[in-house]
């Protein structure tokens, strides 16, 4: 299997994560991330960044910005170097605008000794999270997201985030929801981007990742978030990630 350099470091504090994903051949099948909003940079090579059904191209030194809960997905044909930040926006909504930016500064500083960008690609990502932030309320989103939906969708895409590994089949979630198991699933993937099975699957591989800090084994993680063949895990873990459960362990850093 080829290896693509791939490095995640994280502030749990300041709910703050970049990615670093160096020369790297890595297609991202559809997802969105939950209260998280997410500036990337191209810092070589090119992605196609399909979200909210509109596919565009980004080269290098192009930035993009995407909001919580928006479907995309990336798709790679050939060689690129990407920069991703994301930022948990309850986070931010409880943290001083200076404060959460000096870190993200600092946070980025560190980057630039450590992986192949420039202080000015790195303006340019401070950059684009502004005019994001900007752009929209990041304080009232997912309120906003939430009023839109309808009520039992809401409820389960609420239970399916905070619970993601209960033993909850589509079959069962529409017998739940009082709804047909096709109405179920036009409707879900209508308001939130996702089938309710894709959607669980992300929030289980999002569990297992934050499992993965605490450095527990592979078989702790798989059993932990709801998957009894460890098989199917590493396979759905490496589809959504990038790379094995190992092997992101070993890409990972926490930045205080």
């Amino acid at each position: 299997m080829e290896t693509n350099n791939i490095h995640f470091k994280y502030n749990s504090n300041m709910g703050i994560e970049m990615i670093f994903c160096g020369d790297s051949t890595i297609s991202y099948p559809t997802h969105n991330h939950v209260s998280v909003l997410t500036v990337g940079i191209v810092l070589d090579g090119s992605i196609v960044l399909t979200a909210n059904n509109e596919v565009q191209t980004y080269e290098k030194n192009e930035t993009f910005a995407i909001c919580p809960y928006v479907p995309h997905c990336i798709s790679a044909h050939s060689r690129y170097t990407l920069l991703s930040l994301c930022i948990d926006k309850n986070k931010i909504t409880r943290c001083a605008a200076d404060k959460m930016q000096n870190r993200i500064i600092a946070l980025l500083m560190y980057t630039l000794h450590t992986e192949k960008i420039s202080q000015r690609q790195i303006w340019q990502l401070l950059n684009c999270l502004n005019e994001a932030a900007r752009s929209f309320s990041l304080t009232n989103d997912t309120e906003r997201h939430s009023y839109k939906q309808n009520p039992w969708i809401n409820d389960l895409k609420n239970q399916l985030e905070r619970y993601p590994e209960r033993k909850l089949s589509v079959d069962e979630m529409a017998k739940n929801a009082f709804v047909s198991k096709y109405h179920l699933i036009r409707r879900f993937q209508a308001e939130v981007g996702l089938t309710p099975h894709q959607f669980q699957l992300q929030n289980r591989i999002r569990k297992a990742q934050r499992l993965l800090h605490k450095t527990r084994t592979t078989t702790e993680v798989a059993l932990a978030t709801g998957f009894c063949d460890q098989s199917h895990f590493i396979k759905q873990f490496e589809k959504q990630v990038g790379m094995p459960p190992r092997t992101y362990q070993s890409s990972f850093e926490m930045i205080p």
